[in-house]
């Protein structure tokens, strides 16, 4: 479990709420209250309490270089207890923000050293029975359009997760 100061980098993506809301349904254990649907490009990110204003200076830069993007959801992955969808569309911007800062492994090596780029819909989906739902459900909402506009570089707080800024992509200016 994360402390308070943890960051991280990441898109929101508002138009994929359906997909946490339909794991929601099926077990409300499986979505992290507060939490919208989102694409991690660096998790955990420089602790807050190290963030130096050249690492938010890079974040709203690297931002800036990459257009908004429309995507397409389609594709389910699940693996022991976790049940995503990749965003293949996001991974070049993934890719570049994990090579400006090559120092941070993404989920602590978790998941390898080039975790694809996705949605996470459910975890802790333990139960055989749970997952298989969830999959079902999210299967039949796929495909899904959505819109990727900014990034946000989010902290953990005693009260969830809060947006430090946002920097909109291909923008200049993000606050």
């Amino acid at each position: 479990m994360p402390e308070p100061g943890t960051t991280a980098v990441v898109i929101v993506l508002p138009d994929a709420a359906p997909l946490l809301d339909a794991a929601q349904r099926i077990d409300p254990s499986l979505v992290r209250h507060g939490v919208p649907p989102h694409v991690s490009l660096l998790y955990p990110f420089v602790p807050e309490s190290a963030l130096t204003g050249q690492d938010e200076k890079g974040v709203r830069s690297l931002a800036a270089s990459f257009p908004a993007a429309d995507l397409l959801l389609e594709e389910l992955v699940t693996a022991s207890g976790f049940v995503a969808v990749t965003v293949p569309g996001l991974q070049p911007i993934v890719d570049a923000f994990r090579a400006r800062w090559p120092a941070l492994r993404p989920y602590r090596g978790r998941f390898g050293a080039r975790p694809a780029a996705h949605v996470t819909v459910a975890m802790g989906a333990e139960n055989p029975t749970a997952a298989a739902h969830v999959r079902a459900a999210i299967g039949g909402l796929l495909p899904l359009r959505t819109r990727a506009a900014a990034v946000q570089l989010v902290v953990l707080t005693e009260e969830g997760w809060r947006p430090r800024f946002t920097a909109p992509l291909g923008g200049l200016d993000g606050r």
